[in-house]
């Protein structure tokens, strides 16, 4: 099973993109969009859950058949890997803004923390007479494949949203950087449950009693797993809060940079707008933002702004609205919208200026 959850967020893309309006300065439904993919990744975790509670039904019925021979050669006991197969769509990220991707993160880190918290308390529970079973074993194996997959997708999402938006998230990036070390001591937690259950399934196979030492080590595995998982809760919910005031911060200081070179005419101050348009689209070239390209977009896009108040006349001068939003959806980690302000701002603006020609050498 690779990547249980993405299964559904083909569906997710479709709502996160976002339509073109009429309106330049409409503002797209950010939340409900944010709600959407979040709804998408619950329903894919509900396909988790019954998925694992296939696979364990089928292990039962392998267990049960192993009990009672049969004649029939045909009869083959169902695998994990055969239990668990799901198709793997592909996901493009760069589509989603860096609400969006903190929205999926978000879900995605509470998702595997439940998942791993769950294969914990069925390995307590099974080992809770001191023994185990082949066929507790394996459905312990089954839980802990779930847990394993679903850190694997958060680690996924972190990721890309360090591809993406790792420059620009300065502030907010140490309490990320957290998240994805709990993340990887889970992942180490739950591959050494993995591999324990298959020493002590190997072990069984012979008739060979379990030692105690076996069963309380893999206890202790379990619960260094779900104390982590607990942790991870918390930061998550603490990267979200100050990711939120990131944000803010931003955009604050993102549309209080003053001009300092105002054009003093009709040409120049269209000039400005072109000059703030072209910069904008070679800083997005690579689909990331770095704070030293936002600083530069938020001056020329204050110098274009004033520029067009003051010489753009009735038809331009509305135009500033645009290259505010812009400039702010862009520290907001909106790319996406940005890229379609820049297309409407673009048109809206008309021919280029033309350039006064060199002179000729001698």
């Amino acid at each position: 099973m690779k990547h249980i959850v993405l299964y559904t967020l083909i569906a997710s893309l479709l709502i996160l993109t976002p339509a073109c309006g009429s309106n330049p300065l409409a503002t797209p439904d950010t939340q409900s969009t944010i709600d959407a993919a979040v709804a998408n990744t619950a329903t894919a975790q509900a396909g988790i859950q019954a998925t694992v509670d296939a696979a364990v039904a089928a292990t039962a019925t392998a267990s049960a058949a192993l009990a009672t021979p049969t004649p029939d050669a045909a009869l083959a006991t169902p695998t994990l890997d055969t239990a668990l197969a799901t198709p793997t769509p592909s996901v493009e990220y760069v589509t989603m803004t860096e609400e969006e991707l903190a929205a999926l993160i978000d879900q995605a880190v509470a998702d595997a923390a439940a998942a791993t918290q769950a294969s914990s308390e069925a390995t307590t529970q099974a080992t809770a007479d001191d023994a185990l079973t082949q066929e507790e074993v394996t459905t312990i194996e089954v839980q802990v494949t779930g847990a394993e997959e679903a850190i694997a997708y958060a680690e996924e999402l972190l990721n890309a949203y360090y591809g993406l938006y790792g420059d620009l998230a300065t502030e907010t990036l140490y309490l990320l950087q957290a998240m994805e070390e709990d993340l990887a001591l889970m992942a180490e937690s739950t591959a050494a449950l993995a591999q324990a259950l298959v020493d002590i399934n190997a072990t069984l196979a012979e008739g060979v009693a379990l030692a105690d030492e076996t069963i309380t080590q893999l206890e202790a595995t379990a619960q260094a797993a779900a104390a982590k998982a607990a942790e991870i809760q918390t930061q998550k919910d603490t990267w979200t809060a100050a990711l939120q005031q990131e944000w803010e911060h931003r955009a604050s200081q993102a549309l209080s940079v003053p001009p300092n070179a105002i054009a003093e005419d009709r040409a120049g101050a269209v000039q400005s707008a072109f000059d703030y348009l072209d910069t904008v689209r070679d800083a997005l070239s690579d689909n990331k933002l770095s704070p030293n390209e936002l600083s530069q977009i938020a001056q020329l896009g204050a110098n274009a702004s004033a520029g067009l108040n003051a010489q753009g006349g009735p038809q331009l001068q509305k135009l500033s609205g645009n290259i505010n939003q812009i400039t702010e959806q862009l520290a907001r980690g909106q790319v996406t919208h940005a890229k379609e302000g820049l297309g409407t701002l673009e048109s809206a603006l008309g021919s280029r200026p033309s350039l006064p020609s060199r002179p000729s050498r001698p």
